[in-house]
């Protein structure tokens, strides 16, 4: 049997028997998988250093015929402890972890590891707006998925004009014209942002950034919930 090098992202972990921990992680080439840590809650663990939470690790394993892999060694690449020290940006950077988890299958492909990378980057270094970084990780994720907002053209295949305010049709993931919708042209063009970006930072200079980003963050969670069926 061989031993496979790859990154991984912890997922999520549970506790299994008196001292290992079973963990399922994204990985940068090879999907999400689960992978067994043996002896990693022992205190002179060597493999616990590498494996911490909202983390990137290099992650050795044996590829055997089990789809349960075995981690042989480990070593911390980058670990967004900032994260943790305030509450909001921690419940975050959880969430983060669970819509990656929900969206993605065994096969999945680079991006989705490369996303969650920069989400919770994004979430060290603008911790000051957390909505803002929420709700661009959230529309990267819909369009990773195929499961992106129409932007282009109104629901009914109109174009969007200047003047209008509109609400939202989860069922045809598009906007109409509503004499009292709740959105305005500008969150149509902070939408259309968010999905071309590739770094939430760029977001910051947009004014009031952080209210927008409150204003859309339902919408975008209740399509990602949509999504996942």
């Amino acid at each position: 049997m061989k031993t496979v090098h790859t990154q991984a992202i912890i997922l999520k972990r549970l506790n299994f028997g008196e001292a290992d921990r079973i963990l399922t992680v994204i990985t940068k080439d090879h999907g999400k998988m689960s992978f067994l840590a043996k002896g990693v809650r022992k205190s002179k663990s060597k493999l616990a250093g590498g494996l911490e939470l909202f983390s990137v690790s290099n992650v050795s394993f044996i590829d055997g015929k089990s789809e349960l892999k075995t981690i042989v060694s480990t070593q911390l690449v980058r670990h967004y402890g900032k994260i943790v020290e305030n509450m909001q940006t921690t419940m975050l950077a959880y969430d983060f972890l669970k819509l990656i988890d929900q969206h993605t299958q065994d096969q999945c492909e680079e991006q989705f590891f490369d996303l969650l990378d920069s989400g919770l980057h994004a979430l060290t270094d603008h911790h000051e707006y957390p909505t803002v970084v929420s709700v661009w990780f959230c529309s990267q994720l819909l369009g990773l998925i195929g499961s992106g907002v129409n932007l282009e053209r109104q629901a009914n295949g109109k174009e969007f004009s200047e003047t209008d305010t509109y609400q939202f049709s989860f069922d045809d993931m598009g906007f109409f014209v509503h004499p009292s919708g709740q959105f305005a042209p500008k969150h149509i063009k902070f939408l259309r942002l968010l999905s071309k970006v590739s770094k939430p930072s760029n977001l910051l200079q947009v004014a009031q950034a952080d209210t927008l980003a409150s204003d859309i963050k339902p919408l975008l969670q209740h399509a990602l919930l949509l999504a996942k069926g």
